[in-house]
């Protein structure tokens, strides 16, 4: 806008030199001319600015400028005319629009002259200039923000490197000593009420029986009642109304049968989250490790409901194996975690346990999407996840493999894309002296929805 900027610097003497300066304007075929008072109306336009917005000029003259700009452009515009440090530098940016209601882009700058203002107008650079000087722009951004970036790298590097060395450490201790903490907190404080809730209900329905027995020979006497004594049968009667006694003795043993069943599942959570944890059994002992593992298919109830799976099961009759419960059960609940989580609303992840030489095996299969060749080799490292950002620690395998390790077994995984995975576990049967067969009465167990 370089003529256009001369003319502007020479606003002092444009009270001389104003027929000059607007009769070459007025010619121009370049800059866009306007002469406003101080209201914002317009005493003049150039024919170049006249055919732009396709009226007459003296149709516009005394018209307000501002509304021949889109409502964000002329409100800018108004309030730069507002202000008392107009600058013939500053330029601004500005959508004006012609009498069809087509807006056009034009680069304006503004000076005072003193009863009113000089606008003048150009077109915006063309496409290659403008996006030169952005090119450029961007370039000096990029350049400072490249020397940072290599500064806070090496800074987020070192952190990086000390994060992951206290995360592996620290995210399994913490969930297990929490899960631990509350376990023996629920053990503590829930045991005893419950039992001692849960008897209470059981001598009260057996008091109500009782009851109700009682209550049954009086109706059977009420025809004998009623021919010695009208006056009593009426009265007993009048009273079975008042109190609903007919509702009573169909709603109370309901009403305490569900009482009883809803303090069972409380003493049965309670049980299987120790059956989970078993955080006080560190040490190795024979257990039951179906029941381990049916106490976590109840835990993952929510995340089997939330992707629309199934669990199917099929535990062997097995002799109980020497393990550290509670860890193993941690180690078995991360691989179930990634294979529903790895499924398909509609499919199924089936477990099962068997004896494979001198292995328990437990093997988890899903048919989910599956696990790519050259993703095979880093499924145990810590920190690797495929999952999106936000939805996976990359924790759950590398931790199930120490604990597997750590128990002297190992973990095999097969899967191809597409085809699902099949992750077995394998420890060693150790059958101490005196281990006897556990009866397995979870095989008739069906389908976990």
């Amino acid at each position: 806008m370089t003529n256009a900027t001369e003319y502007i610097k020479l606003q002092d003497s444009l009270p001389m030199a104003m027929p000059l300066v607007l009769s070459f304007l007025n010619s121009s075929r370049v800059v866009h001319l306007v002469i406003l008072d101080k209201e914002g109306c317009i005493r003049f336009v150039n024919q170049t600015l006249s055919k732009f917005l396709k009226v007459d000029g003296a149709e516009v003259t005394g018209k307000n400028f501002i509304n021949f700009f889109t409502g964000p452009d002329g409100e800018t515009l108004s309030k730069r005319l507002s202000m008392s440090d107009i600058s013939p530098d500053e330029e601004l940016l500005l959508n004006i629009v012609d009498i069809d209601q087509f807006p056009h882009s034009l680069r304006f700058r503004l000076a005072s002259l003193g009863d009113g203002f000089l606008v003048l107008g150009e077109p915006p650079l063309d496409d290659n200039q403008a996006l030169q000087e952005e090119l450029i722009q961007l370039n000096n951004q990029l350049s400072v923000l490249s020397r940072e970036n290599v500064r806070k790298g090496r800074e987020l590097a070192r952190a990086l490197a000390d994060l992951k060395k206290t995360q592996a450490m620290l995210v399994h201790n913490e969930k297990m000593a929490s899960l631990g903490q509350m376990t023996a907190g629920i053990a503590h404080e829930i045991n005893n009420p419950i039992a001692f809730v849960l008897g209470n209900e059981q001598v009260l329905k057996r008091d109500f029986d009782d009851l109700l027995t009682f209550i049954n020979t009086l109706g059977d006497a009420l025809p004998e009642i009623a021919s010695l004594s009208p006056c009593i049968h009426s009265e007993i009667i009048g009273k079975a109304g008042e109190v609903g006694l007919e509702y009573l003795t169909e709603a109370v043993p309901r009403k305490i049968e569900a009482n009883i069943e809803g303090l069972e599942r409380v003493k049965q959570i309670v049980l299987d989250l120790r059956n989970f944890s078993r955080l006080d059994e560190a040490d190795r002992k024979p257990c039951n490790l179906a029941k381990g593992i049916a106490s976590t298919l109840r835990f993952l109830s929510p995340l089997l409901q939330e992707h629309g799976v199934s669990v199917e099961t099929d535990f062997a009759r097995l002799p109980e194996l020497l393990c550290s419960p509670g860890s193993l059960n941690q180690a078995i609940n991360n691989i179930l975690t990634n294979a529903i989580q790895a499924s398909r609303p509609g499919q199924t992840v089936r477990v099962s346990t068997r004896l494979d030489g001198d292995w328990y095996c437990v093997e988890v299969v899903d048919k989910g999407v599956g696990i790519p060749a050259e993703h095979l080799a880093k499924v145990f490292d810590p920190f690797f996840t495929t999952k999106p950002v936000g939805s996976g620690t990359g924790l759950g395998l590398s931790i199930a493999h120490q604990i597997v390790t750590a128990q002297d077994g190992r973990i095999e995984i097969d899967s191809f894309p597409g085809g699902g995975t099949t992750v077995r576990i394998l420890l060693p049967h150790k059958q101490q002296n005196g281990a006897v067969d556990a009866s397995n009465d979870l095989e008739k167990e069906a389908t976990h929805d």
